[in-house]
């Protein structure tokens, strides 16, 4: 795993977890401007499948939500190797929200609970060699963890919002709504990324200001190199920090929504499986802008056109490894209720690529196209196909098909 991946497709391609899997926002801030999916029953929305809206469908102040991802995937050609290429890679989220206010207990805010276990084998390792890792739940060894456990409370009428513990950096930071059903990691954070994200979570203390309607800024310190299956702590000193400013607006007499988002990172000097890496920086710049909307005089539905743009420019220091990521660009569109009388499925397709130095082209493109169908509420099926080009600059373009399922219980 390279150390050189820590930051800045940290702080870019890579998740939106965990996951298109879909990564868990908690939205601290409504903002009638901001990108929102329309809702399924259950209050989850069409897109996300397991989405922290800090609400309580049982009205007890308590909810536990099960999550279940599988990918059925092959690599029908180039990369490593197409022999025996098919892999099942599956995983399993069980969230539980505790809101102290309903359950009548003398604390203020909400606790936040996650747990994670896997199973199966993803193909990048083996068979794709891929630096920007063709799934978003591949944790490369299976786990068992407490992925995330946190405690938010508000002040000054919640405009200001504390959340201390275990947490996800995708969370709240470096993520775009637009891209979320993506499959491929680099259009959300990587989970090859020894970063606090999936599943290398960590503690942090995040703070979230509601600056106006429309302008939100977020900062967080992470403890960087928590190990897998832990706590998230470790015991090497290296930190991650990051800040953004979120602009949510609206263009059209206010039917087509949009975010702008600025922000910027550094993680400090450590070192990794022996390796000493020198300070990272980056920033990131994010759009997402709503184009074509269908009931333009329906605020609730968001059937129509959307699409989305990341530029990550990254200074990555003085790297000993050799597998370090460098500027990385995403961007692609999606369309929610394309065919009639199917409101609630997504097509969407994409294109991201990254500077390697690896040698060879140095570089890796992502084509993804998919289409998510919305089965029931709670269940949908999503084929897939990823065309992608010189993995890790150093491989044969790889070809990559299959579907992912989700339910929710």
């Amino acid at each position: 795993m390279s150390a050189a991946l820590l930051l800045f497709v940290s702080v870019a391609a890579y998740g939106t977890a965990a996951f298109s899997r879909e990564p868990h926002v908690v939205e601290s801030f409504p903002n009638d401007l901001t990108l929102e999916a329309p809702k399924t029953a259950g209050g989850a929305t069409a897109e996300r499948a397991s989405p922290i809206r800090m609400s309580d469908r049982s009205g007890s102040g308590l909810e536990v939500t099960p999550t279940y991802y599988g990918d059925f995937f092959t690599n029908a050609r180039g990369g490593i190797s197409t022999n025996d290429a098919t892999r099942y890679l599956g995983l399993l989220d069980l969230e539980l929200i505790a809101d102290f206010e309903r359950l009548r207990w003398r604390i203020p805010g909400k606790l936040y609970l996650l747990g994670q276990t896997t199973h199966g084998e993803g193909l990048t390792e083996r068979f794709i060699g891929d630096a920007l890792v063709h799934s978003d739940i591949d944790s490369f060894r299976n786990i068992t963890q407490v992925g995330e456990y946190w405690w938010e409370f508000g002040v000054l009428d919640d405009d200001v919002r504390f959340r201390l513990g275990k947490q996800d950096v995708n969370t709240e930071f470096i993520y775009m709504e637009t891209a979320a059903d993506f499959i491929q990691s680099s259009f959300e954070l990587s989970p090859a990324e020894i970063i606090p994200t999936y599943a290398h979570q960590s503690v942090a203390a995040v703070t979230l200001v509601r600056l106006t309607t429309s302008l939100q800024f977020k900062f967080g310190v992470w403890d960087a190199l928590a190990p897998t299956g832990g706590w998230g702590v470790s015991d090497g000193g290296t930190t991650f920090v990051i800040g953004e400013l979120e602009y949510g607006y609206a263009l059209g007499d206010g039917a087509l929504p949009g975010t702008m988002v600025i922000g910027a990172a550094r993680i400090s000097d450590g070192e990794l499986d022996g390796d000493a890496f020198s300070a990272v920086n980056g920033l990131a710049l994010q759009i997402e802008q709503m184009m074509l909307r269908e009931n333009r005089d329906m605020p609730e539905d968001l059937q129509g056109l959307s699409a989305f743009a990341a530029y990550y420019p990254r200074s990555k220091g003085a790297q000993s490894l050799e597998k370090a990521i460098g500027d990385h660009l995403a961007g692609g569109v999606i369309y929610r209720g394309l065919i009639p009388d199917r409101d609630a499925d997504v097509a969407g397709a994409g294109v991201s690529w990254a500077e390697l130095s690896q040698g060879g082209s140095n570089q890796e493109a992502i084509f993804e196209l998919f289409y998510k169908m919305r089965i029931t509420p709670k269940l949908s099926l999503q084929p897939d196909l990823q065309y992608i080009s010189t993995p890790s600059g150093i491989y044969r373009d790889a070809i990559v098909v299959g579907a992912r399922y989700q339910a929710e219980f």
